[in-house]
């Protein structure tokens, strides 16, 4: 486990995920090849009707020159905030880059957690309070959920799931 430097933290055992996440977990597990990652485009609106409001979407991109380097540097961008999770945290992030939503000690412990999904390739629970969005009152539970796409190999974006725990 890591964390809770800003009150997130990843849990690689999902025993302990929430009910609802069950749900989400089998149809990722149902989904996913033998050795692989499940295609993104298998995560359907109406599939995730379920989830929806509870969903965010993060897109994995190779920064400039990691490639040549060797180097596993990455940007992540909120593809998708679903309403609930906007609501949990006081503010819509769709669109935006890691680095211009988070401080320093967020930023780096973000990274942490989705470079931990997209480097192991498996999913994990998350879980903790919106402490880096001013809302330490507010405890949310989790996972994040790798997947590629274009039948691809490498993960391309993770699928998150929260919901508040209200603690």
């Amino acid at each position: 486990m890591t964390g809770p430097n800003i009150g997130l933290v990843l849990d690689p055992d999902l025993g302990r995920l929430p009910q609802p996440a069950k749900g989400l977990l089998a149809y990722w597990n149902e989904h996913c090849p033998a050795g692989g990652l499940p295609d993104r485009s298998v995560f359907d609106p109406l599939s995730l009707r379920p989830y929806l409001g509870n969903l965010l979407i993060v897109d994995v991109e190779a920064t400039a020159g990691a490639a040549a380097s060797g180097q596993s540097e990455r940007r992540f961008r909120y593809r998708l905030i679903g309403t609930d999770v906007a609501a949990m945290s006081g503010r819509d992030m769709t669109g935006r880059y890691f680095e211009d939503v988070y401080d320093p000690v967020a930023l780096a412990e973000m990274r942490h957690c989705f470079g931990w999904v997209v480097d192991h390739r498996r999913p994990a629970r998350i879980f903790g309070t919106f402490r880096h969005a001013n809302r330490a009152f507010l405890g949310f539970d989790g996972m994040f959920l790798p997947v590629a796409t274009d039948r691809g190999s490498i993960v391309a974006q993770v699928i998150g799931y929260i919901i508040s725990n209200k603690s």
